[in-house]
């Protein structure tokens, strides 16, 4: 039998090339976006506003946000405050891939941070593994009662208080 002739069975094959690396061309690894966020994010929750005049949130919608959280048995260290006029539309899109469970969506079109689907104000919708929500923007509701009634029932219903 030649050396020419050997066949090795799949298993002895991998065996021994298990630490051998092929280059086969250049790759370029993409960057990986670090996104700024306010808050600590410790419970995946993702509150997404729109200030082009503010870093995250003007100081009274800041404080009206943590009420509703406090409301909700959650404060700023479970939250990620990200303000979409601060952020570009590719890095907006990679907020609906990441470890995100829940998106709250102020002010902002659910289309317009790249879903593929658009659902009313108010409604718990649940789309690839997230929950979302969508309400007008935080000072809207801050000056209307039947507003914020609404936006309670959907809270009620997406974290179980």
């Amino acid at each position: 039998m030649s050396l020419n002739k050997i066949q090795l069975k799949p298993r002895m094959l991998a065996d021994l090339y298990a630490n051998t690396l092929l280059e086969t061309g250049t790759t370029t690894v993409p960057e990986t976006v670090q996104l700024k966020y306010l808050g600590n994010n410790q419970k995946n929750i993702m509150v997404i506003v729109s200030h082009p005049s503010a870093t995250y949130l003007p100081d009274d919608e800041l404080s009206f946000l943590v009420n509703i959280l406090s409301a909700c048995k959650l404060s700023l260290a479970d939250i990620a405050i990200l303000n979409s006029s601060r952020i570009q539309a590719e890095e907006l899109h990679e907020i609906t891939q990441g470890d995100t469970k829940t998106v709250l969506l102020f002010g902002i079109d659910p289309l317009s941070i790249g879903l593929p689907i658009n659902f009313p104000q108010f409604q718990v919708q649940q789309f690839n593994k997230r929950m979302y929500l969508h309400s007008p923007t935080l000072s809207e509701l801050d000056k209307d009662k039947g507003l914020k009634m609404k936006l309670w029932a959907s809270l009620k219903l997406l974290f179980g208080v």
